[in-house]
C-alpha cells in the first residue's frame, strides 16, 4: 500500500510507533471498543506501540482513519486475511466510541473495498461480527456488502464464543 486513500471527511493512512499515544487514547485503551474484539483493552501505551510496531511491519492493507477536519486519528481498517488461492480479503475494523454512529466507518470501509477493487485483483471482499454488535452488520451494508448468514458458535471474541455474521461483496456486484 502506498500513500493514502482520501474520503469526503476522511484520511486513510499508514499508522506508526509515534501514533502510539492517540492511538491507546482514542480506542485501544477503552473497554466498549474492546467488547466485541479478540484483543482486550490496552492498559498501557506500551502495549499500543507494541501493536502499532506489528502492524507497521506485517500489514501491507491497513490504514488508520483520520478525520480530516480536526486530524484527529480515530479508528483503523486491515485487511486481516488474504486468500490468495480465492482472491478473497477479510477486513477488521476498529473505530474510537466518540466516532460511533455518524457515518465514519462507513465511509472508510466503501472506499477501501473501492480502493481493493482498482488496484488489486481480488474477486470477493469480506467481513464479520458478533451477531450481539448488529452496528458492525449496518456498517458493511451500508458499503454495499450482502448479508450472507450466521454461523453458529463460529468465533471467539471478548465475550468467548459468539454466533457470527458474515458479508461479503463480490467484483462482480459492482459491475
Amino acid at each position: 500500500m502506498e500513500g493514502t486513500i482520501e474520503t469526503q471527511r476522511l484520511r486513510l493512512r499508514k499508522m506508526t510507533t509515534a501514533d502510539s499515544e492517540e492511538v491507546f487514547n482514542n480506542w485501544t485503551s477503552s473497554e466498549n471498543v474492546a467488547r466485541y474484539l479478540t484483543w482486550e483493552a490496552h492498559t498501557l501505551v506500551e502495549v499500543t506501540k507494541e501493536y502499532l510496531a506489528f502492524e507497521e511491519e506485517h500489514r501491507k492493507e491497513g490504514w488508520g482513519i483520520v478525520l480530516k477536519e480536526t486530524n484527529q486519528l480515530m479508528g483503523t481498517i486491515t485487511v486481516i486475511d488474504d486468500k490468495v488461492k480465492t482472491k478473497t480479503k477479510t477486513i477488521g475494523y476498529v473505530l474510537g466510541e466518540q466516532f460511533w454512529n455518524q457515518g465514519y466507518m462507513s465511509e472508510a470501509l466503501s472506499k477501501v473495498i473501492e480502493y481493493l477493487f482498482e488496484i488489486t485483483d481480488v474477486n470477493r471482499i469480506e467481513a464479520e461480527h458478533d451477531v450481539s454488535n448488529p452496528s458492525s452488520g449496518r456498517v458493511m451494508a451500508k458499503s454495499g456488502m450482502t448479508f450472507e448468514g450466521i454461523l453458529r458458535q463460529a468465533g471467539y471474541n471478548n465475550q468467548g464464543i459468539v454466533d457470527v455474521a458474515f458479508y461479503s461483496v463480490l467484483r462482480s456486484d459492482l459491475i
